[in-house]
């Protein structure tokens, strides 16, 4: 999880507003359909490879690598404006993907080396390398992790006042958070 927050803050930081599988829990609805609409409605998407772990079964979990085939395939297959779609693809180590998704080399993979300030750094020069060509650069990769710090300080006493424990919140709580401190700042979220 923290891989995920620190990316979730630094999309938020950039301007851009996150979408994933956390955004809304509803057990009526099959999951996988779910993220296949978000995908559907999302021109960019951001997938970390590195979640592919071995389970107490000994078997991976390939949620991640199964989300960006969907990705991908709506991209290859679908109509002209899923043409368009980018992607940011991550894991913990450069290469580490090639043992258990060999198909994807070839890709650009970034390194997060399991390190939030790492994730925040390709998170951000990835959304700024897709800015339209007129828009304001985007605060430095330095001054987002700084400032990711600095939230992670403070979050326990913004959160008080509204009775929510910071080492507990939800994934909708958690970005309430980091969109309520940025506005506290005067950045834009």
């Amino acid at each position: 999880m923290p891989i995920l927050r620190a990316m979730v803050f630094a999309i938020i930081a950039a301007g851009y507003h996150p979408r994933c599988a956390l955004d809304a829990t509803d057990g009526a609805e099959v999951r996988v359909g779910k993220i296949a609409q978000m995908l559907g409605e999302c021109d960019w998407g951001i997938h970390d490879l590195s979640r592919v772990e071995v389970g107490d079964g000994g078997l991976p979990r390939f949620n991640m690598p199964m989300e960006l085939g969907l990705h991908l395939g709506a991209r290859i297959f679908g109509e002209k404006r899923h043409k368009r779609k980018r992607a940011l693809i991550l894991d913990a180590d450069r290469h580490r993907y090639d043992q258990a998704l060999s198909d994807i080399s070839g890709q650009d993979i970034e390194s997060h080396r399991g390190d939030p300030d790492e994730a925040i750094r390709c998170v951000r020069n990835w959304l700024s390398e897709h800015r339209p060509r007129n828009a304001d650069p985007l605060p430095g990769a330095a001054a987002l992790q700084a400032d990711y710090r600095q939230f992670q300080a403070e979050i326990g006493a913004l959160m008080a006042p509204r009775r929510l424990d910071a080492d507990d919140l939800t994934h909708s709580d958690f970005l309430f958070a980091v969109r309520d401190w940025l506005k506290e700042r005067g950045a834009d979220a």
